[in-house]
């Protein structure tokens, strides 16, 4: 395995343009398992982790953040400008283990691979009965499914789509921007070329009454990734639902926002009210995935659990 570390972005972009094998290293918390596992294996990697351009966070021309995508997890957790997202905050301080937050990327955990214990656990009959991410045609999550259908597991993702972050890619055709939401794709994919980066996000002003929280379950307490998550933000004017987002992580192959016009004009004050009425939209955001942790309605009702959490949360103010 060769391993090239570009001294800049410009060079960094030159290089992925001309070697279509290689892959890109940056924190290497997701990566480096799975090349130890022998679950992939690539013959060329490109470390991005000290780019000066993926580094830091910084004032918008609007008011908004510019997060650059090479930020530790723990500094996102722990950074007093991002105090007034909070949602990100809680999202990146429960992210694995305090070893691994110093070192993950928020750029690696919003670009992670999608997860299946079929696949990340390597089960004894993987080599033979080869599922999508091996290299054959079938799955074992939805067994009639015509594509990969692994579990997306990222924290940050719904949190920064709560917010209305956006993706600031940089490739040899120039700097683009999308929605975080638009960044996932079906099959696990990302609407990323293969000679972008993501360089960093952007993150709107907050508007004045805007609060937000993030909840998930999982079977530890920490140093586990989520069997679902729940991110809200919610802006109350004269005591009332102004505008909400609430967003679902480990919902299915890519993070899944609901439909909260339904809640608006509402009292801010009533947090279970608010709950039940978007209660019935959960069944259809948060995918029937097979597991052998907890079964598809447990599921269900564990993001019902953390929508009514987060919503008591941001409600209390």
């Amino acid at each position: 395995m060769r391993v090239t570390k570009p001294a800049t972005l410009a060079e960094a972009i030159r290089f992925l343009s001309t070697n279509p094998e290689a892959k890109i290293l940056a924190g290497g918390t997701d990566l480096l398992p799975r090349l130890n596992q022998k679950l992939e294996y690539h013959d060329l990697l490109c470390c991005l982790d000290d780019l000066p351009e993926l580094q830091g966070i910084s004032l918008t021309a609007g008011g908004g953040l510019y997060i650059g995508a090479s930020l530790r997890l723990w500094e996102l957790a722990e950074t007093p400008a991002l105090a007034g997202y909070l949602a990100i905050q809680q999202a990146a301080a429960k992210v694995a283990s305090p070893q691994i937050r110093n070192q993950a990327t928020l750029g690696g955990n919003l670009l992670q691979e999608n997860r299946c214990m079929f696949f990340n656990n390597q089960v004894p009959w993987s080599d033979v009965n080869k599922c999508f991410k091996w290299g054959g045609n079938q799955c074992f999550q939805y067994k009639g499914s015509k594509e990969c259908v692994a579990l997306f597991q990222s924290d940050l993702a719904p949190a920064m789509m709560a917010h209305g972050a956006q993706a600031v890619l940089t490739g040899s055709g120039g700097e683009r921007r999308m929605p975080v939401a638009e960044l996932y794709l079906s099959a696990g994919r990302k609407a990323i070329a293969h000679d972008e980066v993501l360089t960093g996000l952007v993150l709107p002003p907050l508007p004045a009454g805007s609060r937000s929280a993030y909840r998930r379950w999982t079977i530890r307490g920490s140093f586990d990734f989520p069997l679902v998550s729940c991110a809200v933000r919610l802006k109350v004017e004269a005591g009332a639902v102004a505008d909400c987002a609430v967003v679902f992580g480990s919902a299915g192959i890519m993070p899944k926002a609901i439909d909260t016009s339904l809640i608006m004009g509402m009292a801010a004050g009533d947090p279970q009210g608010l709950a039940q009425k978007l209660m019935p939209l959960i069944n259809k955001a948060v995918a029937p995935f097979r597991d052998t942790r907890v079964n598809a309605g447990v599921r269900v009702d564990m993001a019902k659990d953390c929508m009514a959490k987060a919503l008591a949360a941001v409600c209390s103010g």
